[in-house]
């Protein structure tokens, strides 16, 4: 038995496929491409997969991970081959190979979120005007359903900023994993609320949320 990691993006429309739909699509894909997949043992017998740190609904990314292990070999340029024919638009598998490391190291993930202005006033002078606060302050919901104050101000410290003609965007590394996870959908929305009470308005902000890597606690890419 041959343990593989496979690397794929998930992009475009594809970014609107559930995590369970994902998988679905993903155990559909291996048994069309022919791939010599391992069936866990048991009553209920079922092709072992395994995502590493599930991606949220309406994320894009370029790094997704996902680990299967074979009962036959094979190379593997050609199971990369034989995946991208069968899957959809907007999966596509980037490469396969032995893993390096164990899914619970991943600690960070790098993202790049693109904001674009949706009729907001002075929008790129005010998205910097928020940046530059002592602290970013957003409600986070626990594990229980609670709703918790934290302070995004430190993530940000090393955020890379860009500006161009029709958007703001802004690169960043945050905790990904366990209870500490911070989602990039926590500085949308403390974006847009800021925003909003400059404005005195009830504007909605366009994101575009991709994740572009995935890191272990070192920063080392995850392999």
């Amino acid at each position: 038995m041959r343990a593989v990691r496979i690397r794929f993006k998930k992009i475009e429309n594809a970014k609107y496929i559930s995590h369970l739909d994902l998988t679905r699509t993903m155990a559909r894909a291996v048994r069309r491409a022919g791939i010599p997949l391992w069936y866990t043992e048991g009553f209920n017998r079922h092709p072992y997969i395994t995502f590493a740190s599930p991606l949220s609904l309406g994320f894009e990314s370029l790094c997704e991970s996902m680990d299967i292990r074979l009962v036959e070999d094979m190379p593997m340029d050609e199971l990369v081959r034989r995946l991208n024919s069968v899957l959809p638009a907007g999966l596509e598998v980037i490469k396969a190979g032995e893993p390096v490391m164990k899914p619970k190291e991943i600690a960070f993930a790098a993202y790049r979120i693109a904001f674009q202005n949706s009729g907001f006033a002075d929008f790129k002078e005010n998205i910097r005007e928020f940046l530059s606060r002592q602290s970013i302050e957003a409600l986070k919901k626990t594990k229980k359903g609670d709703l918790k104050n934290v302070d995004l101000k430190p993530a940000l410290k090393n955020a890379a900023v860009r500006v161009d003609d029709r958007s703001v965007v802004i690169e960043v590394v945050l905790p990904c994993g366990g209870k500490d996870t911070i989602s990039p959908n926590l500085l949308c929305s403390a974006i847009n609320d800021f925003l909003n009470e400059k404005s005195g308005t009830e504007q909605k902000l366009f994101c575009n949320i991709v994740r572009v890597n995935l890191l272990n606690g070192e920063g080392v890419p995850f392999k």
